[in-house]
């Protein structure tokens, strides 16, 4: 048996797992509904819709720390999956009287990304309590992150299916599902996500409290200056991802037209996803299973991967015929979703060794917030760059500062892992 399937002998993990599985493929359902309902409606625009809830999540995260660091860890998990399973179907509910509305699949998108600010960092904090064996964290963390990853396979597959059951609205009923399952699972092992020995965070109340929850996660990063340096590159290089891959692929599908053996349109976008998805759980198998020698170095040849991929794509949609661009495009989106785990695993692993408690959901909910940044920037930014340049530029553009990221970031901790080769590996 792989180690990164070891935890799941446990029965509270593999409920656990399984409930976050049906939640993160209900939202990559929604993932694919959105961008192609806002991209017919909107073209170009859709970057507008993808902003608002980066700025969301920027916001939550940055004023809502010190009231969601008064909550209990699952409790907030809890919380957040029922009313994410709320706005999912508010937007459902809206198309029997209005239509699709555009303002209500903004408000539902804001609403789920503000919740997710919520949701993530509790569970980041309660996975050390959850695991009683330490040996098995990193098996945890890729096992974990492999609901992620088999989401963006899964999800578009369940996508292209659905599209010929039901309108594209009702995706949205199959993420609220989801959202359901995932807080039924947490309810069910709440007993063993509550860590009695942590140490409590101080929280404050008003606009002080909410400034001293925001500026402890960055002591706190400074304190572990490695762990800072990677949540921080993380966040950064999110920005031009969510661009390449959530709405430059899909403009790129509606200008190049791709199609095999009659699969076009959403399909062929959802087959690009899908293929994404591949990529995306097979490195998960590897960066969960595997321990590097240099693993600081190692990381950053995910984001090479990544950026390669990204590029192989636009020159792709540039240089084949449409019946060889889809298969051509698969394969190049199944390259950049290897590399993800190659640096997210390892990154969140040492997280949760430096710190614990409320101290992980700190320094997380710090990483979101830098990352919601850099995705609301990027991504209002693509508006304007899809208009003078074209998508395919874009994702070319997209992928170029992945790989210098990688590039750079590689040859850096390299040269610190040869100096001190005692650096401990996650």
């Amino acid at each position: 048996m792989l180690p990164i399937f070891r935890p799941l002998k446990d029965r509270a993990v593999t409920t656990m797992w399984s409930g976050l599985a049906a939640s993160t493929i209900g939202e990559d359902v929604f993932r694919v509904a959105v961008v192609w309902l806002a991209v017919e409606a909107a073209g170009n625009l859709a970057a507008l819709v993808n902003a608002a809830q980066y700025g969301a999540m920027f916001a939550v995260g940055l004023l809502g720390s010190s009231i969601i660091d008064r909550w209990r860890p699952e409790r907030a998990m809890i919380g957040a999956k029922l009313a994410s399973a709320v706005l999912a179907i508010l937007p459902v509910l809206g198309y029997y009287v209005w239509g699709v509305s555009i303002p209500l699949l903004v408000l539902s998108v804001m609403g789920l990304a503000g919740l997710r600010m919520v949701f993530t960092p509790a569970m980041q904090s309660t996975i050390p309590t959850l695991v009683r064996d330490r040996s098995l964290l990193q098996a945890v963390n890729g096992l974990f992150d492999a609901t992620w990853r088999i989401a963006r396979l899964v999800g578009p597959m369940i996508a292209a299916v659905l599209e010929l059951i039901v309108p594209v609205i009702h995706f949205l009923s199959v993420t609220a599902i989801g959202f359901l399952l995932s807080g039924l699972a947490v309810y069910v092992v709440r007993q063993r996500l509550i860590d009695n020995d942590a140490p409590a965070l101080a929280v404050k109340q008003g606009l002080r409290g909410a400034f001293e929850a925001v500026t402890d996660g960055a002591r706190l990063i400074l304190r572990e200056r490695i762990v800072g340096i990677q949540l921080l590159l993380n966040a950064l290089v999110n920005g031009p991802w969510s661009v390449a891959l959530q709405l430059a692929i899909a403009l790129m599908v509606k200008d190049h037209d791709p199609r095999l053996f009659g699969i076009d349109g959403l399909a062929a976008y959802a087959f690009i996803m899908g293929a994404c998805g591949v990529g995306d759980v097979s490195g998960n198998l590897v960066a969960g299973s595997v321990r590097f020698k240099r693993p600081l170095s190692a990381m950053f040849l995910g984001y090479v991967a990544m950026g390669v991929g990204f590029i192989l794509l636009a020159v792709a949609a540039w240089t084949l015929p449409p019946g060889a661009m889809l298969p051509a495009m698969m394969l190049a989106a199944a390259i950049a979703g290897f590399g993800g785990p190659f640096f997210f695993i390892p990154m969140v692993t040492r997280m949760q060794t430096a710190y614990r408690g409320a101290e992980i959901a700190r320094v997380f909910r710090l990483r979101l917030v830098v990352m919601a940044a850099s995705m609301l920037l990027f991504n209002l930014s693509a508006t304007w760059l899809f208009a003078w340049f074209g998508a395919t530029m874009v994702e070319l553009m997209c992928g170029v500062l992945i790989m210098c990221v990688g590039v750079g970031g590689y040859l850096w901790f390299l040269r610190m892992e040869l100096r001190s080769p005692e650096q401990p590996a996650p």
